[in-house]
């Protein structure tokens, strides 16, 4: 039976927090914090503590987005160049990291992502993030991804699940939330943000 989890959204206008009481499919937003910051990308250990990197730099929670402050110098650091190097970059349950393919991301790439398991996967967002693919030979060869209703927005952000090698996450650039249990085969749209998303981090919370 699936377990209760927790989905940190981070938008262009803060932190948003989204969760499943009882493990059920339908998922709420319970929180909204750093508003009007940037959040680029979550670094997050567990359910409770995370670093996010801002456009003002990297801040820091131990009690679930609750409070924030600085993160400590070095916190983050890895991420922030990943990021300023302006390359898609490759998002694994154990966070993000340059692509290691022997086949080079398509023209227009804008999220990839790796879902580990007996046989890896990767997954993309192509021609400017409108078309999702996946592929079980390293890239070199590609199927595209069934989507259960039209996006308005493009996707910017892929993100596998902490907890389940079969699950992943994907967000739009108009606020749509997606989720695939089916190591990207199909997707469903299972939520909503007021704001472009930029960062995903999906983990077990009990």
């Amino acid at each position: 039976m699936a377990k209760a989890a927790i989905i940190y959204v981070g938008t262009q206008n803060g932190l948003l927090t989204f969760s499943n009481p009882g493990a059920a499919k339908n998922w709420r937003r319970i929180g909204h914090t750093l508003e009007g910051t940037a959040i680029r990308a979550i670094l997050a250990a567990d359910a409770l503590h995370l670093t996010v990197i801002t456009d003002t730099g990297a801040q820091r929670t131990e009690d679930g987005a609750q409070t924030w402050g600085r993160a400590e110098p070095g916190d983050g650091e890895r991420l922030q160049t990943l990021l300023d190097n302006g390359e898609p970059l490759l998002a694994t349950a154990q966070g993000l990291a340059r692509w290691p393919g022997d086949h080079a991301p398509a023209p227009g790439t804008r999220a990839l992502a790796m879902l580990s398991g007996k046989q890896e996967v990767l997954l993309a967002a192509i021609a400017g993030g409108t078309t999702l693919l996946r592929s079980e030979d390293g890239g070199a060869h590609w199927a595209p991804g069934e989507l259960n209703a039209e996006l308005q927005g493009s996707v910017s952000v892929i993100m596998p699940s902490s907890y389940h090698i079969d699950t992943a996450w994907a967000g739009t650039d108009a606020g749509e939330l997606l989720c695939s249990d089916d190591r990207g085969r199909s997707w469903a749209v299972v939520g909503s943000a007021d704001a472009p998303i930029l960062s995903l981090a999906i983990l077990r919370l009990i």
